[in-house]
Formats: structure tokens, sequence, C-alpha cells
């Protein structure tokens, strides 16, 4: 049984898609920390692996972590039945999506009580990112019930911001788009779990790379409880 002070609060708010219309953007590596990250506070993670490389299904096949399955080869005609047996077994269920639009994207997106979108700090990746938004609002309207999001910049370089990039950051962060205050960090790390089939969280818990992704988990925690609080 969990010990997680969120647990009881998060249990109504279970499944979480990362979406994104352009691929690259990091939605597989946030897919991959996040999962491992609350898995290792003791919830029962299952990462639905949508996205045609299979890139976290490869972790997966060498991750031994015991509260992290990772189902492969998820597509438009399995996806719901998945989250179904995800919603069953598992405290929380992540959905790494493919890039772009499709009725992959769209059933999802329909099942899910967040989503995150991960977009770099350039013009076309927000132009991308605002496209991803349009399509939650039409899933949000097909569903009929809202489906909260925000936006988390990826692939940040840690300890600089160009004059370009800090630009852009501040434009998207004056619309109405909630954007998280914690961003996903360029780390080394974050390749190598790749090879290692470990996340910065299990292998090197005080790294920076590990503490990037405590950060990101413990916001996405507050948005959870918060919006099960709000159902009450």
């Amino acid at each position: 049984m969990c010990k997680c002070r969120f647990c009881c609060e998060v249990f109504s708010v279970a499944v979480l898609s990362i979406a994104s219309a352009k691929g690259g953007c990091g939605k597989t590596t946030l897919s991959i920390i996040l999962s491992t990250a609350l898995a290792q506070k003791g919830y029962k993670v299952r990462l639905l692996d949508c996205d045609l490389n299979q890139h976290a299904s490869e972790f997966g096949a060498k991750s031994e972590m015991q509260d992290l399955t990772v189902r492969p080869s998820i597509d438009e005609h399995n996806i719901l039945a998945e989250v179904r047996s995800a919603e069953s077994e598992s405290d929380l269920t992540i959905i790494d999506l493919p890039g772009g639009s499709s009725t992959l994207a769209l059933k999802a997106l329909q099942r899910s009580n967040f989503v995150l979108v991960p977009c770099q700090a350039s013009l076309p990746d927000v132009r991308d990112a605002f496209k991803t938004i349009a399509q939650i609002d039409d899933a949000e309207d097909l569903a009929r019930s809202s489906i909260p999001r925000a936006l988390i910049w990826s692939r940040v370089l840690p300890g600089f911001e160009s004059r370009a990039a800090k630009h852009v950051r501040e434009s998207v962060e004056q619309q109405n788009v909630p954007v998280f205050r914690a961003a996903m960090l360029e780390r080394a790390a974050f390749r190598e779990m790749h090879i290692t089939g470990t996340s910065p969280v299990e292998s090197a818990s005080a790294s920076p790379a590990a503490q990037n992704v405590e950060a990101i988990a413990e916001e996405l925690l507050e948005k959870l409880s918060a919006l099960a609080e709000n159902a009450r």
C-alpha cells in the first residue's frame, strides 16, 4: 500500500498524457523520468508507449523498477482497452503520445485527467505547442468535460538562457496558458538512462538531474492534488 502524502488525493486523477504536435521535443524523456520518479515514490505506474519509435518500451525492457510497467505498441485500436486496464491495476497512468494529430491522440486526450505539453523555447516549437493545445480543446469539446493542461519547457540549457529563448518564454507566459514552474533541463543523465535502464532518481538521487526530475514530479502531484480537491 502506497504511503505517499499525495496518494489519496491523486487516485481520482490518474491518467496523464504527454502530448505534442512536434517530434523531438522530449515527450518520451519526460514520460520516462516522471514514470520512474512516481514509481520511486511508491505509486504503481503504468506507462503506455504510443510512440512509433518505442524508446520508452526499450527502457522498460531494461528497467527493474518494481512499481513501473511499460506497455508497448499502443495504437488507436487498443488504447482505450489499455487505459481501462491501467486504471484498474495502477495508481497512475502515463501516456507517451506520438507527434502530430491522430485518432489515437484524440482518444487518449479524452480519457486524460491532465495533459503536459513539452515545448522548447523557439518560435516553431511554440507554434506546434499551440497546435497541441488546440487539439486538447477539440478533445475537450468531444468529451464535453474540461481537460486540464500545462506547457512545460523542455531541453533547457542549465545556467544559460539566450535572449531569443527568454523572449519566446516571456511571450508565451503572457498568454492564457498554464506553464510549469519547473522546466526539463538538458542533462546527459537523461540520455544515459536509455543505455542503463535506470533513471537519475534511482542511480544518483542527489544529482542535479535527479533534483530536476523531483521538482517536475512534485509540481505534477501538486496539480493533481488540487484537481482532486476541486472535484470533491
